[in-house]
Formats: C-alpha cells, sequence, structure tokens
C-alpha cells in the first residue's frame, strides 16, 4: 500500500538550526525511503520572521553579540558549528544581516516552477557558507539562478512587490498556530515536530506516523 508523508516546514533563512534541520530531514528521508519504498514524500517550505520589524542591515556578529551577549554567544558558538560540521554545514558569521522578507519572496515564489528546496538550499549556503546579504536582490538572483531558476525573471520579481503580502500572511498564521521557534515540522497537517531532530528521531516519528495512518 502506497503512503504519503506531507511535511510543511517553517524555517527562518538566518537560523543556523534551520540548515542543520534541512540536513537532518534530508537524511531522515532518504533513510526511511530505502526501508519504505512505498512512501512518498512531499516537501514545502513556509516562512518565519525571528525579526520581522528589522530595517536596516547590520553587522551579522554584532548582531549576534548584542543579542545573546558576547560571553553567552562565544559559549554557544562552538556547538552550533560543531554540529553544524558534522552534517555538511561550514558556519560563517561574517558578513551582514537584514530583513529576510524577500528571501522569503523568493521561496514563496519559486514553488510554482517546483524549485523551492533547491532555492531554500541556496539561501541558506548564501548566508551562512558565503557570508552573503540576503537582502541584496543580485545576490537572492544569483542562488536562484544556481537553483535553476532565470536570474533575469529573479530580478524583476524581487523588484516588484509580488508575494509580500501573501508571505506576511503566512508568517501572521505560523504565528496564530503557536509556532514560536523554528525549525518546525507539521506532518500530514495534524503531527507537529519543533527543532532541529536528529535524523534517526525523525525515522522513528515517520515511522509511527505511517502505522498510525495505515
Amino acid at each position: 500500500m502506497s503512503q504519503t508523508i506531507r511535511i510543511k516546514a517553517v524555517v527562518d533563512t538566518v537560523c543556523p538550526w534551520c540548515f542543520i534541520g534541512k540536513r537532518r530531514m534530508e537524511t531522515a528521508i532518504k533513510q526511511l525511503s530505502a526501508t519504505h519504498p512505498n512512501v512518498t514524500f512531499q516537501l514545502q517550505w513556509f516562512p518565519y520572521q525571528l525579526d520581522p520589524t528589522r530595517t536596516e542591515t547590520s553587522n551579522k556578529l554584532e548582531t549576534y553579540h548584542k543579542k545573546f551577549g558576547k560571553e553567552r554567544f562565544n559559549q554557544m558558538l562552538p556547538n552550533v558549528t560543531a554540529v553544524a560540521e558534522s552534517e555538511g554545514i561550514a558556519l560563517k558569521f561574517g558578513g551582514v544581516i537584514s530583513n529576510t522578507l524577500d528571501s522569503h519572496r523568493l521561496i514563496w515564489w519559486a514553488n510554482q516552477f517546483g524549485k523551492q528546496d533547491q532555492v531554500v538550499e541556496k539561501l541558506f549556503e548564501l548566508y551562512f557558507e558565503l557570508n552573503q546579504d540576503l537582502g541584496d536582490h543580485q545576490s537572492l538572483a544569483i542562488a536562484a539562478e544556481k537553483a535553476g531558476l532565470d536570474k533575469q525573471k529573479t530580478l524583476e520579481f524581487l523588484k516588484s512587490n509580488e508575494g509580500a503580502s501573501q508571505v506576511k500572511e503566512l508568517v501572521r498564521n505560523n504565528v496564530f498556530n503557536q509556532i514560536d521557534g523554528v525549525p518546525h515540522y507539521t506532518i500530514n497537517d495534524k503531527y507537529g515536530i519543533s527543532g532541529a531532530q536528529e535524523a534517526s528521531t525523525l525515522v522513528r516519528a515517520f515511522e509511527q506516523i505511517l502505522k498510525a495512518e495505515s
């Protein structure tokens, strides 16, 4: 009997644990697919903004120091860096941080072309590994091109206001649904998983859901 696992992934593009969570989700899907070839996965990405009121672009490291305190951030850094490295991610904390609305608009727009997952990947790489600005349209367009989208059409989209109201509404809906941290996953519209869980934990959750719905 064929079964489907539908995953709604809620992330912010400046959240390192969301990047880590993406890697772990990919591993979990691969592992479960190997043992359950009858299962089809559908993954869709949804927006969350950790700082929706941000209006300025600021130094990334200084922003983290201000948010967490320099001493606490320096204590947190080795752990998140090591965890990311174990998932094949080379986290960097140079560059700047901007409002993430345009990056979420791009993810929203990419859905119609079946390129959401590829765009999310390239945006995470852009910000966390290349120290590029998620508020810069040229940088976003280059990431989109790497994901398989047309660069010029991407720039035209970004320069418009298309998708802004829809993305803001999706963010509000996630807050209304009491999602107050990311990453967050909703499976088959009724099972919630919070945080960048280990791949093995996700596999067990998938197996339990498949059993409950068989």
